[in-house]
């Protein structure tokens, strides 16, 4: 008689466990989504160059003047002229 209330406890013990487990697995696969999704939608609201800013859009197609033209980009010509410079390049790298 004994060794079946054992038997029965150890199954008990068992089920236990697993069901605690079960919980911290679905506990930690939760808190995962939810951390990714957190960080994936800092990370969007902090990353330079990615909203787009449609006031000045507004504005420069907006300007009608002889001397600059506006194109279907919103960019407009210099009214400067461009020049060049015979010194030697400068090579960058590892910029992000």
């Amino acid at each position: 008689m004994e060794t079946r209330d054992t038997t029965q406890d150890r199954v008990r013990a068992r089920d236990a466990a697993m069901r605690l487990l079960n919980r911290l697995t679905t506990g930690a696969a939760v808190s995962a989504l939810v951390g990714v999704g957190l960080f994936g939608a800092v990370s969007a609201y902090t990353i330079p160059g990615s909203k787009t800013n449609s006031t000045a859009t507004a504005s420069t197609t907006s300007t009608s003047s002889s001397t600059s033209t506006s194109t279907s980009s919103g960019l407009q010509s210099s009214t400067s002229p461009v020049t060049s410079s015979s010194s030697s390049g400068v090579a960058v790298s590892g910029g992000s």
